[in-house]
């Protein structure tokens, strides 16, 4: 099912090829969004009605553009207690995984001076959450609850009116997560709109959460008006198996990433043949149960199997790798994790599939792509807060570093900064 290649270098020849390695916008998109950001600048609410009506054929006015508390409250009507809980469940375990990440401020002192840093929440971050394919409140809740423990004071959703409106799922993940506002625009509009405010959206300060090609060059465009999290790829694996009774394991592994979206892919290490061809096996008799076979056909291409010359391989093509998800199906997997430097979300041991992670366990499932885990980051509270460093010093500690700030204020030629020490220490 999916074509198998020897050795690192043959991986790196892959990715190459497949053009895995970064997620830079190709023109066409990038005037695309260029043309649909003319056209918010123009026109505002009016403007994303008539794209909301072109992309989504969903016909709205200016005041139905936000969603109502009544029909939040409908939402609940439309989906079953079982899901609920569930939504509940995984609510509790993101909450109590993010709530380890919120900093705390500090500060050093003498009677002299002193310096430190404080902490403080944004004001109002947008959460972009995808539709289209597929509903995803999965995405709410990761990119709702660690604004909410931020203490953010307005967390603003947008999505697209996916069938007419925001799926019912949707609305009710976003109404336990702690939304405060809910539109139902997305695309590339809806990025503009968060960045720089219409008549019915107050403008945010940053935007997160992943989207297809559009949302994503829109976001890049808006960045240095607002903040953004990081520009969203399409969904990747990279799994290590290292033995034949763990092939399934691997290939289900492969799929669920692969179901996402035509340009999703998947990459398999081994450290022989037999578990190569093992995959490949399972591979092809779990796709014949499964329901996005039209979406897992296209992307198959962006999948590969990769035979491991030796053992040495095994960490540079992880680590060459760098993917959003790493998936360590291996006794070792604990010994292996501590060697990856690379990587979105580490999944370690036969039992802890990806799944655990996009929905329920409490790790964040926004994360870095396309090679970008060499520099970026999950999601997590951090993103939704900023630091600010402070210093006091006393006048006799500025007089004590008098001599010092002149001789550097000197240096750069700076006489007015060295006036503003002066005038302190001689007043």
């Amino acid at each position: 099912m999916f074509n198998i290649v020897p050795g690192v270098d043959s991986l790196k020849n892959w990715m190459n090829d497949h053009e895995l390695n970064s997620s830079s916008i190709d023109m066409d998109t990038f005037n695309t969004v260029a043309d649909i950001k003319a056209l918010m600048d123009q026109k505002g609410d009016t403007a994303l009605c008539e794209l909301t009506l072109k992309f989504d054929q969903v016909a709205l006015t200016p005041s139905d553009l936000r969603v109502s508390s009544e029909a939040i409250k409908a939402a609940y009507k439309e989906v079953d207690d079982e899901y609920v809980s569930a939504l509940k469940n995984a609510a509790k375990n993101i909450e109590e995984y993010h709530l380890n990440q919120r900093p705390k401020g500090w500060e050093q002192s003498n009677q002299d001076r002193s310096y430190g840093v404080q902490y403080t929440p944004l004001d109002a971050v947008g959460l972009y959450v995808p539709g289209g394919r597929a509903a995803y409140p999965s995405s709410v809740l990761m990119t709702a609850i660690p604004a909410k423990i931020a203490q953010c004071d307005r967390i603003v959703m947008v999505s697209p009116p996916s069938g007419g409106k925001i799926p019912a799922s949707v609305l009710v993940a976003a109404d336990l997560a702690g939304v405060t506002e809910i539109y139902q625009v997305g695309g590339a509009q809806a990025v503009f709109a968060l960045a720089y405010g219409t008549d019915t959206i107050t403008a945010v300060d940053k935007i997160v959460g992943p989207g297809n090609r559009f949302v994503t060059a829109a976001k890049q465009m808006v960045y240095g008006v607002v903040d953004i999290d990081k520009p969203a790829g399409p969904s990747e694996v990279c799994v290590y198996v290292d033995q034949v009774s763990y092939a399934s394991y691997a290939a289900s592994e492969m799929l669920a990433q692969l179901e996402h979206d035509p340009d999703a892919s998947a990459i398999c290490l081994v450290p022989s043949e037999d578990i190569a061809e093992a995959v490949n096996s399972e591979a092809s008799a779990q796709f014949q149960q499964l329901k996005r076979q039209s979406i897992i056909s296209e992307s198959k291409n962006n999948a590969v199997v990769v035979v491991l010359k030796n053992q040495t391989e095994t960490i540079p093509a992880m680590n060459h790798c760098a993917s959003e998800h790493l998936v360590l199906i291996s006794g070792e997997a604990d010994a292996y994790r501590k060697q990856v430097k690379h990587a979105g979300s580490i999944f370690c041991g036969p039992y802890s599939p990806v799944a655990l992670g996009d929905y329920y366990a409490g790790p964040n499932h926004v994360l870095p792509t396309s090679r970008s885990a060499r520099f970026a980051s999950p999601l997590g509270v951090m993103d939704f807060m900023k630091y600010s460093s402070y210093l006091t010093y006393s006048k006799s500690a500025l007089k004590a570093a008098e001599g010092d700030l002149h001789s550097l204020t000197n240096a750069e030629g700076f006489d007015a900064h060295f006036q503003s020490v002066r005038v302190r220490v001689d007043g």
